[in-house]
């Protein structure tokens, strides 16, 4: 596991810090440094089918899921009647709780929320 943790929070909107974090993701494992990313919040919603405008901003997330791993916290999903089978099928994601993230963050020495 990555020793740097990208938390996504917030709804993917054009410019946003968000689509910083995505385009930050993949700068990082450009440089042979895979983060983890854990998408919480209104951060899921950038892990639905067609909410990623930009071609680019999916094939991110499709590497980082391939090479990385790409984790949604299973609590956010409850919250919005989510379930995985409701996410981008492209994208290999990871359903974790909240003890799971706890750990994963104790493992990281960086962590950044977008």
């Amino acid at each position: 596991m990555g020793d740097t943790m990208l938390i996504m929070r917030k709804r993917l909107i054009p410019g946003s810090r968000v689509e910083e974090g995505l385009r930050l993701s993949a700068a990082m494992m450009g440089m042979d440094y895979m983060p983890v990313m854990v998408f919480v919040d209104n951060g899921v919603e950038i892990l639905l089918p067609d909410s990623l405008y930009k071609n680019n901003l999916k094939d991110y997330l499709m590497v980082v899921s391939d090479m990385a791993g790409v984790y949604v916290l299973e609590e956010s999903l409850f919250e919005r009647e989510l379930t995985l089978g409701d996410l981008e099928p492209g994208i290999d994601i990871t359903v974790i709780d909240a003890d799971e993230l706890a750990e994963m963050a104790r493992q990281c020495t960086i962590i950044t929320s977008f």
